[in-house]
């Protein structure tokens, strides 16, 4: 297929970039130009300014689009009319975090939308995305809602953050009593994920989610990164003697619930994850070890003051 991916250089974008060169679609990126990757055709755009949006698409079609990076509305809209209905298929990465505060835990895409509170503009913008996105003339579309998304190409501080408190002995802090769950996807299993869809595209647009099926509260993750890396961990559930510092300032990621349900996507699709979350988490594992990520201390005095307060 000639696919066009906005984005692509990204950590998301790689990802997917990877398994549809594997597949062997013909891909052209469209994004700034900073990071060319090896078996694409680029264009050079930046997706915010619509004249150079347009030029760069003018005379341009595609069997269909896959949006890497769209975070708000207009975002959408702006590439929509610019692709001037000479795609008849699209596919965007949305986000758990579309999901309200009344949805149940772990919600399915039936459940209400609007983005929860703790995640502020990023939830509501991705639940514009899909509107626009729903609304866009496509002949197929589809919108994937994945929760956290892990992998050794990871460019946000999460795996690694665990993993360098873990080898060099600290003591890994968690939020709360430990209790907020989540979900994770591969950066692997969501590019097939893509691809799985792409050798469909069922008329109409949906929602799906797409998440490794195992939660995992946060008092379990660290255990089973320690267990990945072969070393031990020393977790203490922090309580509130964090006082007023919001979890985001001392630890990556926040004191809530971050799940979907991936059912509907798995049994509709034939699609499930090619390794179990375990073996995931110890291929990362390995691979920061290897690339000396893990051996940097960082360390907090945050942290050092919430921890004298459960000595």
């Amino acid at each position: 297929m000639k696919l066009l991916i906005m984005g692509g250089s990204g950590f998301v974008g790689q990802a997917v970039v990877r398994a549809l060169l594997t597949q062997g679609h013909g891909v052209t990126l469209l994004n700034r130009g900073n990071r060319p990757i090896q078996g694409t055709r680029q264009l050079v755009a930046d997706r915010n300014d619509p004249d150079a949006l347009d030029a760069a698409l003018a005379g341009q079609s595609f069997d269909a689009v896959v949006d890497t990076n769209c975070y708000s509305g207009q975002q959408a809209a702006t590439l929509i009319a610019s692709l001037g209905g000479r795609t008849p298929d699209a596919l965007v990465i949305s986000s758990a975090a579309v999901y309200a505060d009344a949805a149940l835990h772990p919600p399915g895409e039936d459940a209400p939308v609007g983005g929860g509170s703790a995640w502020g503009d990023y939830g509501r913008d991705k639940t514009d995305v899909e509107e626009v996105y729903r609304n866009g003339g496509f002949r197929s579309g589809v919108a994937l809602r994945p929760p956290y998304i892990c992998g050794p190409n990871n460019d946000l501080d999460r795996e690694a953050w665990f993993l360098r408190r873990i080898a060099a002995g600290r003591p890994v802090l968690v939020p709360g009593q430990g209790t907020a769950e989540y979900h994770f996807l591969h950066e692997d299993d969501l590019g097939a994920a893509v691809c799985r869809w792409l050798d469909t595209r069922p008329e109409g647009f949906a929602s799906f989610n797409v998440a490794d099926p195992q939660l995992v509260t946060a008092v379990q993750l660290p255990e089973m990164l320690a267990k990945a890396a072969g070393l031990p961990v020393d977790i203490r559930t922090v309580g509130d003697a964090a006082g007023t510092a919001r979890p985001r300032d001392w630890y990556p990621f926040r004191d809530v619930h971050c799940a979907a349900d991936p059912t509907r996507f798995i049994v509709r699709f034939g699609w499930a994850p090619a390794n179990p979350l375990a073996e995931r988490l110890a291929q990362i594992a390995r691979h920061l070890s290897e690339s000396k990520d893990t051996q940097a201390s960082d360390w907090t005095p945050l942290e050092a003051a919430i921890l004298s307060k459960l000595d």
